[in-house]
């Protein structure tokens, strides 16, 4: 249900009636402008908006431009609103920083202090500011991405039902669209402005389907064990969809995967898959993959990693975060009484699967040794983390054909010469140690030796050559000195 909604396309609900040389307004075409002229201070602007504070679930859309202004200054929406001692404010700055505070008879209570967020349109630009209660968590969003979440209870236990907006300090700001609603189907917020761009959207994965998604699985060279593995999954998650909608018992279903298996293998193009599968399927609603490793999860200082995680999980949310090397998590062997900041993130990683178990899915990777150490690292890890998908090195054929499809993306031809001295090249490679070999990284890797090889012997007569000429790889544009495995004489003579 709808309960209040402004397009500002007149003055029908009279967010100012008066104006000073300090407060200025102007109605522009479906749009209000607020001018705050003071250096000090703040201006706010309210109205009875209806009361929505005890409704299990509700959505506020607030769609504001900066036009003017100090860039480090705050504006955006207030909720709970009393007066202007009494009150909730949700901030965002042209510098890119946002906050979450309380005003509680006249003192400032920060819940989130001002935070550095990329998922600002920095400077005089458009933001979708987005406030919504899913049951007992109150969420922040900033276009289209999550920033923070945090107890229900806490922050709608308001004095007052009035909802508006601040401008602090010197700004001008125009406030394009007020929409709240209970999150009904029905409900739509209004169209965004031209300009306004979602963060964290991948626009391919409105236009994905679940054919489309097991065909690019599929044309994926060599795999034969994951493709299996992953058409499992499909098939389980389709059955368990059908039974429920039948009103039949449905087996424990958990969306987190474990990836092990050597380097370049495929365990970030299969992750991402398993997030598009999960969209089609309807257990995620977005499906794209938010990639994050040790460095991004863990900080220096005791209470910082709990906030890091909380980042990068709400950019993951209704998607799919991907932790490469999740090993890099828990001590290494040897190591006995010392936990270091790897385990909060552990632990703040746990916690946000249990408060989010419907809207998240995370998918671990590494080598299968370390993995192992890692599920036992923490009691709440393995029972979590059930499912497996075990990838192994290719083969030199399958190396090969991978090297072909590279030459072909880029408009070359592997002549048949130069594709058995690359088989032969990959068979010497997959001789080393086993943890020291990159599979397809290699590939490309010698990919883009090649083409620079074949530049440096066709360059002087470039002018002179046929476009074939130009694009064919020859036995002598194979590399072979230090930096790959070196070929057999009689391979090259």
């Amino acid at each position: 249900m709808v309960i209040f909604e402004d397009r500002f396309i007149d003055n029908h609900n009279a967010w100012l009636e008066e104006q000073t040389a300090e407060y200025q307004l102007q109605l522009e075409p479906e749009r209000y402008v607020f001018a705050h002229l003071r250096e000090l201070g703040s201006w706010m602007v309210w109205k009875d908006c209806g009361f929505y504070f005890d409704k299990p679930k509700f959505h506020v859309h607030l769609v504001t431009e900066k036009l003017e202004g100090v860039d480090n200054n705050g504006y955006g929406l207030l909720w709970g609103l009393e007066d202007a001692n009494n009150c909730f404010e949700f901030l965002i700055s042209g510098d890119g920083h946002f906050r979450v505070a309380q005003y509680k008879k006249g003192e400032h209570l920060p819940i989130v202090a001002w935070t550095r967020s990329e998922l600002i349109h920095q400077w005089n630009n458009l933001n979708l500011l987005e406030l919504k209660r899913d049951e007992d968590r109150l969420e922040f969003y900033i276009n289209g991405v999550m920033v923070h979440s945090d107890s229900a209870a806490e922050l709608l236990n308001v004095t007052g039902r009035k909802t508006g907006f601040v401008i602090y300090q010197t700004n001008k700001v125009a406030f394009h669209s007020l929409y709240i609603s209970t999150n009904e189907a029905t409900d739509t917020p209004p169209p965004l402005p031209e300009g306004l761009k979602l963060m964290g959207v991948d626009p391919a994965l409105d236009t994905d389907s679940l054919e489309a998604v097991t065909a690019e699985l599929d044309s994926l060279i060599g795999l034969q064990e994951i493709k299996q593995s992953f058409k499992q999954l499909k098939n389980f998650l389709k059955v368990q969809l059908e039974r429920k909608e039948r009103g039949l018992k449905t087996a424990d279903m958990s969306l987190h995967l474990v990836l092990t298996g050597p380097p370049g293998t495929g365990k970030t193009t299969v992750a991402r898959l398993v997030g598009r599968l999960y969209k089609q399927l309807g257990f995620l609603k977005r499906g794209h993959l938010i990639e994050t490793d040790r460095a991004g999860l863990v900080a220096g200082y005791i209470g910082q990693t709990a906030l890091k995680v909380d980042e990068v999980v709400n950019k993951a949310m209704d998607g799919v975060l991907f932790i490469d090397e999740a090993y890099a998590l828990s001590p290494r062997d040897g190591e006995t009484g010392h936990r270091d900041f790897g385990y909060e993130a552990i632990e703040a990683l746990l916690k946000r699967l249990e408060d989010h178990r419907e809207r998240l899915c995370v998918v671990i990777a590494g080598y299968p040794d370390e993995m192992n150490r890692f599920l036992e690292s923490n009691p709440g890890v393995r029972s979590r983390f059930n499912r497996f998908f075990e990838f192994s090195h290719f083969r030199a054929e399958e190396l090969v054909a991978i090297l072909e499809k590279l030459c072909s993306d880029d408009g070359y031809i592997l002549s048949e010469r130069a594709k058995e001295l690359c088989g032969y090249m990959f068979e010497g490679a997959l001789e080393l140690p086993a943890r020291n070999f990159g599979n397809a990284r290699f590939a490309r890797n010698l990919f883009e030796r090649i083409v620079e090889q074949q530049a440096n012997r066709v360059a002087e007569d470039a002018d002179d050559l046929t476009d074939e000429a130009l694009s064919t790889i020859l036995p002598e544009d194979i590399p072979d000195d230090d930096g790959v495995p070196r070929l057999p004489k009689t391979v090259l003579n």
